[in-house]
């Protein structure tokens, strides 16, 4: 809805100065005069390294509490679940007669599908609608970098991380913890058989209230053509090499040594022989019947072939060399 209002503008509205972003300029630090005159060194922190901090006296308080005798002991035993509670069944006054209600047997089918509504409004267009103006897209300018200044003069050699050869950690030993466990006869092996797939269900066609009209819209015949390669932009930078670069050595390349095998001790001791995988020659499987299912295509008129060609690759885009400001000396 469109309000009434007595507004009417005249002249040519002022648009925003076409230009480039960039960062605004940085405020001058303004230093505020004071009445403060420091004399004298400014206090330091003390050097001094981390230790951890004293531990406070235990305090036991006094009472008026005079134990006698021995103190019971935990007894002596192997830990076994309690006992489980009898189910009581409650008495009740239902007396049910007759037959339970079942659920009526019905088939699943899709629910119907609510109508389109279009409301009402009172918008009336006018004139055509702006488009998008046609353009490439490019990245924008990337700002430049502004190192600011600072105080800090470093002073010495830095500390380096002293070499060192990586190497495994220990394993700890395996310990076997007792229990109160007593295994009686012999265990159940698996019985002995092949591994086949199981059967595969039959296929469940739901039916539907959708009755096709009309041919079914096709996809448009086009040929596959790769797309084009967006133009590389150098940005610039105050970068400026001197001196050669340094090239890699020249070298065949050969495999590294192989890390010897280290065998970790255990406290496992095998007894009789092993049991060997029984001898057999490998063989395909079992191929599935092809199932065709029905359907209501039914084609008509002839298919549409491959063209019959040779096949050639495709044309060589051109190499293009873009500028840089690099002058090697």
């Amino acid at each position: 809805v469109r309000r009434d209002d007595n507004l009417h503008p005249e002249g040519e509205f002022q648009k925003r100065p076409d230009g480039t972003w960039a960062p605004g300029e940085r405020a001058n630090i303004v230093r505020r005069d004071d009445n403060l005159q420091p004399e004298g060194d400014f206090a330091k922190r003390p050097d001094a390294k981390w230790a951890p901090g004293e531990r406070a006296n235990v305090i036991k308080r006094d009472d008026n509490l005079h134990p006698e005798g021995e103190f019971t002991k935990r007894p002596d035993g192997t830990w076994a679940p309690g006992e489980r509670a009898n189910i009581v069944r409650r008495d009740d006054n239902l007396q049910p007669e007759g037959d339970f209600a079942k659920r009526p047997d019905a088939k699943w089918s899709p629910g119907e599908r609510a109508n389109v509504v279009r409301r009402d409004d009172n918008l009336h267009p006018e004139g055509e609608f702006t488009k998008r103006p046609d353009g490439k897209w490019a990245p924008g300018e990337r700002a430049n970098i502004v190192k600011r200044g600072d105080n800090l003069q470093p002073e010495g050699e830095f500390s380096k991380r002293p070499d060192s050869i990586w190497a495994p950690g220990e394993r700890a030993n395996i310990v076997r913890r007792d229990d109160n466990l007593h295994p009686e006869g012999e265990f159940q092996k698996r019985p002995d058989g092949t591994w086949a797939p199981g059967e595969r269900a039959n296929i469940v066609r739901r039916d539907d209230n959708l009755q096709p009209e009309g041919d079914f819209a096709k996809r448009p015949d086009a040929k596959w053509a790769p797309g084009e390669r967006a133009n590389v932009i150098k940005r610039d930078d105050n970068l400026h090499p001197e001196g050669e670069f340094t090239k890699r050595p020249d070298g065949t390349w050969a495999p590294g040594e192989r890390a010897n095998v280290v065998r970790r001790d255990d406290n496992l001791r095998p007894e009789g022989d092993f049991s060997k995988r029984p001898d057999q020659k490998w063989a395909p499987g079992e191929r599935a019947n092809i199932v065709k299912r029905d359907d209501n295509l039914h084609p008509e008129g002839e298919f549409q072939k491959r063209p019959d060609g040779t096949w050639a690759p495709g044309e060589r885009a051109n190499i293009v060399r873009r500028d840089d400001n690099l002058q090697p000396e």
